[in-house]
């Protein structure tokens, strides 16, 4: 190694670069504020900087000074900005707000800052974020897939354009099929399987699975449903899975025309009880309920995912179960870390939190017209 103290004075400020002293937009010292740490002459600091930049590791501005040549990266291929983004379905969303501080409470530890936004489920709002990110040159982002049935490969390009940029990602909870991105959900199918059993232990035999899409999530409460009819040695009816598509996750938009699409599909379907697939899917079910003048549980019972949200909006006791946000922020926060680490053995594709269930008052034994 060279003993010149103009090289040394090289490596020493390239190790800095490659440790993520300073950001990409970061002006860095002077050369003269460089020669006064190093006790050593500005000639030299310039001589060590010069070759820096022809190496592609700094670039020179006459006006502006020198910074980080873009796209430099360290040795395990991160960005070292010390920051990470989540995108959650909404900060005032007292459930994903808990996810949101699973992950701070994780970050602040490792000495990462968090950049929290809110995407509402919208995929124009996702990919605004994502552009942002990279531009920030983030270490990590946490985010949910979106579902939007006009746009299935836009949530792809979108990932690419992160991997390309050297940005690790952990989905928080939900995935997307065929993909090799780590994620982090609750114990779906386990919930399910739970909430459907109270429903059969009532007598309930027609119940009606609602949800508007294929999401990841959804399937594995279907399959938890399916279980419990298996183990109770009950055939569960194609029929009653519902797929009632929407144009986009978040349906407000389609809101009142989808309960009353919804509410004509109950009246066919002779159900005593309803599993709403979410807390929006749920809401809509009410809707489409008092369209047709029945009382919950006294005319049909209804069960959901993530009752709190429901409950709290709407001033009921839905019985339902409540995804552990908390928890799954700080799992997806953790992994992450792995992942930046360069402790990948460590990672799982696939990690489960268990969901708590919420007793309401919203499930009733089966009308006895029904059982005529």
């Amino acid at each position: 190694m060279s003993t010149y103290p103009y090289f040394r004075i090289k490596e020493d400020i390239k190790k800095r670069i490659l440790e993520g002293e300073w950001l990409g937009d970061t002006r860095l010292p002077s050369s003269r504020d460089f020669a006064e740490a190093y006790k050593s002459s500005v000639n030299t600091v310039e001589k060590a900087i010069k070759e820096l930049c022809e190496e592609g590791m700094l670039r020179r501005d006459k006006r502006r000074g020198t910074y980080i040549e873009n796209g430099v990266v360290s040795p395990m291929g991160q960005s070292r900005s010390g920051l990470i983004a989540a995108s959650v379905v909404g900060i005032d969303n007292p459930l994903w707000a808990s996810a949101l501080r699973g992950i701070q409470d994780v970050l602040q530890l490792r000495g990462f800052h968090l950049l929290s936004y809110s995407d509402d489920r919208d995929l124009d709002k996702l990919e605004s974020l994502i552009k942002g990110a990279v531009a920030k040159r983030v270490d990590g982002v946490i985010l949910s897939p979106i579902y939007d049935h006009n746009h299935d490969e836009r949530n792809q390009r979108l990932y690419e354009l992160l991997k390309n940029n050297g940005i690790k990602v952990i989905f928080l909870d939900r995935y997307m099929y065929n993909s090799d991105i780590p994620f982090v959900t609750s114990d779906n199918a386990a919930g399910a399987y739970q909430l459907t059993k109270l429903l059969i232990d009532k007598g309930h035999r027609r119940i009606l699975f609602i949800r508007n899409s294929d999401l990841s999530t959804f399937n594995e409460r279907l399959l938890g449903v399916k279980q419990a009819f298996l183990d109770s040695g009950i055939t569960f009816d194609p029929e009653l899975d519902v797929l009632l598509p929407t144009q986009s996750e978040n349906f407000a938009d389609e809101f009142e025309a989808y309960s009353s699409t919804l509410a004509s599909l109950i009246a066919e379907s002779g159900c005593t009880a309803i599993f709403s697939a979410n807390d929006q899917l749920a809401e809509a079910a009410i809707a489409a309920l008092d369209k047709l003048n029945l009382r919950i549980p006294e005319h049909i019972s209804l069960v959901t995912y993530d009752a709190l949200n429901l409950n709290l909006k709407l001033k009921l006791d839905i019985t339902g179960v409540n995804q552990p946000f908390y928890d799954m922020g700080r799992t997806a926060a953790l992994q992450l870390m792995n992942l930046l680490e360069g402790k990948e053995h460590l990672s799982v594709l696939g990690q489960i939190c268990k969901g708590e269930l919420n007793l309401g008052s919203s499930i009733g034994k089966v009308p006895q017209a029904a059982l005529k």
